[in-house]
């Protein structure tokens, strides 16, 4: 149950209270070539999807990642597909019993090597070979940032691409507070970030939201990337759609906790916000395309399918934006 807020800066009156943070030499990374990138996803009964994960990491082109899959002790053939693709790249993986998807992510945390850290669950995969390296330049070309976000995709069960996910172009953190605007599979932060703050095991679902809300309080530095960086699946298991009553939930007393109020500002900024959704969700017409393009060129690092542009335009434009944000 979600009862307290842990220290941050967030002052009583729910507003960002600036407050300096305590960093690495976030400048060092400039002058890595190839800094390790860490990988964490972690498992559970996820046999079904766990192999295009794995692949989507095993297909990347940057030459130092290390992929750290934490299993919960599955019962299904996820320890099968672990062991198949143990050699074939550098996959280190444990299964054992924990406390839950929170658990298994912050022994990913702790046990991550790399400069650069990437979550990725056992259902959802990186869109194409080049994502790991883009991030690692951007990184390197923006050294006061602590956390890069970029766009994203739904897929459906047999990897379908469903629909372009083009997220908030600006970081902040009022909005952040109203919209959850960062899709974590897309998120990618630096190594001192996840030293200092670990997932709050008490959040069952929108830990994420929580967690991305506590570092923009503690004053760590978010940049949006204009890149499609992973792929979000959709299918009957997915939290976000078997239990979307108990998320949207549990997600307004996160927002509550960091200082969120129902007055008519709230709400003038919810309609501005749908607006932009709005255009947003038509600049995805452009993603779509490009996706099919770049299949075409064997880029993706999943096998991703497709079906009729006339089919994928009409998905494009008639979701809602806000069931994936929140």
């Amino acid at each position: 149950m979600i009862t307290t807020l842990p220290k941050c800066g967030v002052s009583m009156e729910g507003r960002l209270a600036k407050k300096p943070r305590v960093t690495g030499d976030s400048t060092a990374l400039s002058r890595i070539s190839k800094p390790l990138v860490s990988i964490i996803t972690p498992s559970y009964n996820q046999g079904r999807f766990i192999e295009d994960t794995l692949l989507s990491v095993k297909n990347q082109d940057y030459p130092n990642i290390e992929h750290l899959v934490i299993d919960g002790g599955s019962s299904d053939n996820t320890v099968e597909i672990l062991k198949k693709h143990e050699k074939d790249y550098n996959l280190k993986w444990t299964s054992e019993p924990d406390k839950g998807q929170s658990d298994a992510v912050n022994k990913g945390f702790e046990r991550a090597g790399g400069q650069i850290i990437g979550w990725l669950n056992s259902d959802d995969v990186y869109v194409d070979r080049h994502v790991v390296s883009y991030v690692v330049s951007k990184f390197q070309e923006f050294d006061n940032v602590d956390v890069i976000y970029g766009d994203g995709i739904n897929i459906d069960e047999s990897n379908l691409v469903l629909k372009a996910i083009n997220y908030i172009p600006w970081f902040s953190f009022n909005r952040l507070v109203r919209l959850d605007f960062i899709i974590q599979p897309s998120c990618f932060l630096r190594k001192q970030v996840v030293q200092q703050h670990k997932l709050r095991a008490d959040i069952d679902l929108p830990m994420d939201y929580e967690y991305y809300l506590r570092l923009a309080a503690h004053g760590f530095n978010f940049r949006h990337v204009n890149r499609v960086l992973a792929g979000l699946r959709w299918h009957e298991k997915a939290k976000s759609l078997s239990r979307g009553e108990e998320l949207r939930a549990e997600s307004k007393k996160v927002r509550e906790l960091y200082g969120q109020r129902y007055d008519p500002s709230y709400y003038l900024s919810f309609l501005l916000d749908d607006i932009l959704l709005l255009l947003l969700k038509i600049h995805g017409l452009k993603t779509i395309i490009a996706l099919r393009a770049s299949s075409r060129k064997h880029n993706l690092a999943f096998p991703a399918r497709f079906d009729s542009l006339p089919n994928a335009i009409l998905r494009q434009l008639s979701f809602n934006p806000r069931q994936v944000f929140g």
